[in-house]
């Protein structure tokens, strides 16, 4: 009989730390950078209808885990039926005879994993006395960003814009009870990013709202909503402006904020500077500096879910927090 954990959505928030959480998310990209990992080629289908997504992603790490996430994203969920927008599983088989270890929600781990990978590289790339955030989208990754950026570097503010105003208005409430910098409401776009050394863009647009011509020499840009084809978030002329970095080539080109820069003829993958597990690694350096514009492409690698998972798989065991059930 195989010993399965089942792991809910509180749990897994009462087990990690988001130092906890970047740590493991710096395991994965050393992993990407040592390929001691395999990606399983991405699965999304539309849910036309309702407008959703439903996604799977897979893969392996050495010294963790095989991990399958299954996620889907509703992007109405929340004003129409009072539902979390992201929704799903992750399932871990142990590497050596693929049984499974553990079965636990999704939800939380894309958030904060999303928010730990913003937050490298913007350790890596942005300048060191980066204190100005401008963030574009106030949903969950919004604040995920934040949480995690917050831990890098030394905040000092955030400018939080959203086309949905009460969205913003709510974030500046919720932000300001739980960290002591200024947080506060941009009426539009520009007026966020006027001041910013760090520029946040998580929404799931479909057309550019950040400008070339707002972008100030020096800023690094955390590009996080772009994760599929279509998506785009950036005025290509500032992707083909900026040192770009990003998470993995192979999807970025394929589904992150580069593939408009790349489709329309300005940028190659020969003007990408790196992945970001290159710089980790210290096989390419990383800001060269205060003047350049940095940029990375972050689409998300279920290496980050899984180690983040696993992560928290060994300290349920260690806590003994859980559910155990057995299988077959």
């Amino acid at each position: 009989m195989s010993k399965v954990l089942i792991l809910s959505a509180s749990d897994v928030k009462n087990l990690l730390s988001m130092r906890d959480v970047i740590s493991a998310v710096e395991d994965a990209f050393r992993s990407h950078g040592r390929r001691t990992m395999k990606l399983a080629p991405i699965t999304l289908t539309l849910i036309d209808k309702f407008e959703g997504e439903h996604e799977i992603k897979s893969g392996y790490v050495e010294d963790y885990s095989i991990g399958t996430k299954v996620l889907t994203y509703y992007k109405h969920n929340q004003p129409r039926y009072g539902l979390p927008a992201l929704s799903g599983i992750i399932v871990l088989h142990a590497l050596k005879d693929g049984q499974v270890l553990a079965v636990m929600d999704a939800g939380y781990i894309t958030s904060v994993r999303t928010g730990a990978a913003g937050a490298l590289g913007a350790k890596y790339l942005a300048r060191k006395n980066s204190e100005n955030v401008a963030v574009m989208g106030a949903g969950m990754q919004g604040r995920s960003q934040v949480a995690a950026l917050n831990e890098v570097l030394g905040i000092k503010s955030v400018k939080v814009y959203d086309v949905d105003r009460q969205r913003a208005v709510d974030y500046v409430a919720e932000m300001t009870a739980k960290f002591d910098f200024k947080i506060e409401q941009a009426d539009s776009p520009r007026t966020a990013i006027r001041d910013a050394d760090i520029i946040v863009t998580a929404t799931p647009s479909n057309s550019p709202y950040v400008l070339n011509e707002w972008i100030q020499a020096g800023v690094h840009i955390s590009a996080i909503g772009a994760d599929s084809p279509g998506k785009q978030e950036l005025d290509p002329a500032i992707v083909a402006r900026a040192k770009v970095v990003v998470d993995d080539m192979s999807q970025c080109v394929e589904r992150g904020e580069i593939q408009t820069a790349i489709r329309l003829g300005l940028l190659g993958r020969q003007d990408i500077h790196a992945e970001l597990s290159e710089i980790i690694l210290e096989r390419k350096p990383g800001r060269a500096n205060d003047k350049e514009i940095t940029l990375f492409d972050a689409t998300g690698l279920a290496i980050q879910d899984i180690t983040t998972s696993y992560r928290a798989y060994r300290l349920a065991q260690e806590r003994g927090i859980g559910t155990t059930c057995e299988l077959g």
